[in-house]
């Protein structure tokens, strides 16, 4: 920690003796991309600052927005596939808005230099995005803690080194993750099975809130996140970035680095490779260390591309593989134990430790590994037609506390394989809409070898849906609708613990529709008012119907119910958005209605107290899936306003409840009320130093005081609040711009526990952590956004 601080101090220092001549750089220049012929908007179009290289794209209303701009005179490069570039010169003194009109192109492509690939259409709902210096501040932790950043997400968590992404109260797999543009597929029904994503790869994390079933999946009722890649550069030359992580708690390291380059006499083949790694000790609280909390995780990525004239494609290769060790407090031995353990307020000594790398028992092993080829065509004044296809195998070891057991004698292993096959058509203007059309199958096996906790399984899904968007002037209407059917196929023994009982076959059939109808309405002053009407489903996973044993991340016995029936939900939800101006945020409202609502349930006696499965290992806290009709209420809320030139405010609040329709009683494991405040200072810019902020931030999270102390194993933690403060700089060395940044987490070494930790029961939360982070781009790619 001391070498942290000594670093804080220079940081310091060197930012305060920088020379003082400066110039305003905190203007912002946005606007909207539409297509000459028809006004529409034009999604992915690449809008660039010559002098700097410096890139977005257009969001699927054709916004973009280019922050943190400095005085002076700029000429911008505005791009897209099958329309003539426009160079757009001017000087810029204050906040500028533009509409950039294109015009169709009827000639080929062959001398138009396009720095990014067209993105995949939003639905109208609100999103949420992470880019630039906000996503260079998580740099280093899981994406279930990045996530936490944007208003009304949250993460349920087992332990500091796991974390699942929460979208207005719901999880595990009514959230899909789309990695890379490939559905994430991987043995995701525990809590304790974080994504095997990689957050390095991530130029823009975006949430979409709510259900999104048409679009991506009839699972997806809680909403979609997704990890998306920078596209390839296609241009000449070789570049990339290298980034630097080190964390005081836990004595965290984190690499990663990216090269990329193209060939081709008009660079038509592209290509990058990515490779990351992270090792972390031991996690400390407040006050004392978790023994066996350590990780180790090295991934690495291969992208290839090709574009000429109206076709494209694109291979795409990845593996994510860790190991993570499971704090040894959660995992005691008897039935007292482990009661007296949940009302202690400290763990017991053999259970603290120091700052050290081990990895013992208990613990996991995870390797997850992708391949996608995509391919498009485009039609000229018709559309676009898609293929793809991905092969994603997951393998899964967990290794407990076993008296005997050598040392790579895993207690359960998994192996799950996920195909994905997708076909559609994006067609143009047509009848006065634009929209898409397309077919979907997947198909998975799973296998298990040592004890018994979930049965083998053949699953095929396959789901046809169309969607179309209607704009004109101001308003925009959009509609859409999926047909899934799914069938599973289950291999299990009647007594899956007696190796000599019979074996029975389960079969399920599932299939429903899904919908959706969405508006959105440009107001004066760039506010933007929308709201969505969705029906969406979700059949029961695996685990809730069968799973019957120790579920190791949980320390907890599960216990499945094959009678449960699929999930249904309508949900409501309505939004404001002001992308540009001095205030700029959102505001969200929902209401979601889900039948047949599945949760885990903590057993416990008439006394309320815990019931215990005593199993060959010691007595475990019992759970079984259950269901009930679930009425889900809530709102967001995320305003930015700017100061003056100097000072910037953010607040943010979340709030969700979530009840019994039929009892009344509050939902456990939904996230309690949450607030947090950011007041930020902008130096100017000055030769040697470039964009530079200065951050305290305060967030105050409730008790989750709704949930009645006998519905739950211990009572709910008392309410929080945590002190941040955050450095980030821009240093101009030698041409190149690197960005630095040093984070201070839970300044005042707050010591709480999270209500949304699975381990809240046995131990408290993380103490304070300083974070130093350098980002260093070379080559054509030194001042990427990328």
């Amino acid at each position: 920690m001391n070498t942290f601080l000594r670093l804080f101090s220079l940081f310091l220092f060197f930012i305060s003796s920088i020379n003082s001549q400066a110039q305003n750089c905190q203007l912002k220049v946005s606007g909207y991309v539409l297509n000459s012929k028809d006004k529409t908007p034009l999604t992915g179009a690449s809008v660039s600052i010559s002098s700097s290289g410096t890139t977005v794209l257009t969001d699927s209303n054709g916004y973009f927005a280019l922050s943190n701009l400095c005085q002076g005179n700029y000429d911008i490069h505005v791009s897209n596939v099958g329309f003539a570039e426009k160079h757009i010169v001017f000087t810029l003194g204050a906040n500028k808005e533009l509409q950039v009109v294109l015009n169709p192109k009827t000639t080929t492509l062959k001398s138009v230099e396009v720095r990014g690939t067209k993105t995949e259409a939003r639905p109208l709902q609100t999103t949420s995005q992470l880019t630039g210096t906000a996503l260079e501040m998580t740099k280093g932790v899981s994406l279930g803690e990045a996530l936490k950043a944007i208003a009304g997400v949250n993460s349920i968590q087992t332990g500091p080194n796991i974390s699942k992404p929460i979208i207005q109260g719901l999880y595990g797999n009514r959230v899909l993750v789309y990695n890379a543009g490939v559905r994430q597929e991987g043995q995701q029904w525990g809590s304790e099975h974080a994504p095997e994503v990689d957050p390095f790869i991530a130029s823009q994390l975006t949430v979409i809130k709510g259900a999104a079933s048409v679009m991506y999946g009839a699972d997806a009722i809680g909403g979609v996140v997704l990890v998306e890649p920078a596209p390839l550069g296609y241009r000449s030359g070789l570049g990339g970035n290298l980034h630097l992580v080190g964390m005081s708690n836990s004595g965290l390291g984190a690499f990663s680095g990216s090269l990329e380059g193209s060939s081709g006499k008009n660079n038509e083949f592209s290509w990058r490779a990515q490779g990351t790694g992270r090792i972390a000790g031991n996690s400390k609280t407040a006050n004392y260390y978790l023994k066996n909390t350590g990780l180790r995780e090295y991934n690495g990525a291969l992208t290839l591309g090709y574009r000429k004239n109206s076709f494209s494609a694109e291979l795409y290769a990845s593996s994510f593989n860790t190991k993570l060790g499971i704090f040894s407090g959660s995992n005691v031995g008897s039935t007292e134990d482990r009661d007296n353990a949940i009302g202690r307020n400290e763990p017991l000594d053999i259970y603290k430790s120091d700052l050290n790398y081990t990895i013992e028992r208990p613990y996991q092993e995870v390797n997850h590994h992708i391949a996608k080829i995509k391919g498009s065509y485009r039609f000229e004044d018709v559309g676009t037609i898609s293929v793809q296809y991905s092969y994603q195998q997951n393998f899964r070891k967990e290794f407990d506390v076993v008296r005997g057991s050598s040392e790579d004698t895993y207690q359960y292993r998994f192996d799950l394989s996920t195909q994905v096959a997708d076909i559609s058509f994006e067609h143009k203007k047509l009848l006065g809409m634009v929209g898409k059309i397309g077919v979907n199958a997947i198909y998975q096996q799973n296998f298990y070898d040592g004890a018994y906790l979930i049965p083998f399984f053949n699953s095929l899904n396959g789901a046809a849906y169309f969607i179309e968007r209607y704009s004109s002037g101001n308003l925009s209407l959009e509609a859409g609708f999926r047909y899934d059917h799914k069938n599973m196929d289950v291999t299990k023994r009647v007594n899956p613990r007696d190796s000599n009982s019979p074996f029975e076959y389960p079969e399920f059939r599932f299939s429903q529709v899904s919908g959706t109808v969405g508006a959105s309405y440009q107001l004066p002053h760039a506010f933007k008012l929308t709201s969505t009407i969705a029906k969406g489903w979700r059949p029961p996973a695996i685990n809730e119907l069968f799973i019957e044993g120790v579920h190791q991340g949980n320390a907890s016995f599960e216990r499945g119910d094959r009678s449960l029936k699929e999930e249904s939900s309508i949900s409501l939800s309505a939004g404001l958005v002001r992308q540009t101006g001095k205030l700029t945020g959102e505001f969200n409202v929902y209401r979601n209605l889900i039948d047949n609502y599945i949760y885990l349930q903590p057993q416990l006696d008439a006394q309320g107290k815990p019931i215990f499965e005593i199993t060959q290992r010691g007595g475990f806290l019992s759970n079984k899936f259950v269901q009930l009709d679930a009425r889900f209420t809530g709102a967001d809320l995320s305003l930015a306003y700017e100061l003056n030139r100097h000072f910037t405010f953010l607040g943010k609040y979340a709030m969700v409840r979530a009840y019994d329709k039929k009892s009344g009683d509050h939902l456990i494991y939904i996230p309690a009320d949450k607030v947090s405040g950011t007041l930020s200072y902008h130096l100017l810019e000055t030769k040697g130093l470039g964009k530079t902020t200065f951050e305290l931030s305060a967030t105050h999270v409730s008790k989750q005081s709704r949930v009645r102390d006998n519905q739950d194993f211990a009572p709910a933690p008392s309410a929080y609040t945590l002190l941040d403060a955050d450095i980030s700089s821009t240093l101009k060395v030698r041409g190149n711009e690197w960005n630095i940044s040093l984070s201070v987490n839970n300044a005042l070494n707050t010591e709480y526990r999270d209500y949304l930790n699975r381990f809240r029961y046995y131990s408290a939360d993380l103490g304070r952590n300083i974070t130093l982070r350098l980002k260093i781009p070379f080559g054509n790619n030194k001042n990427s956004n990328n």
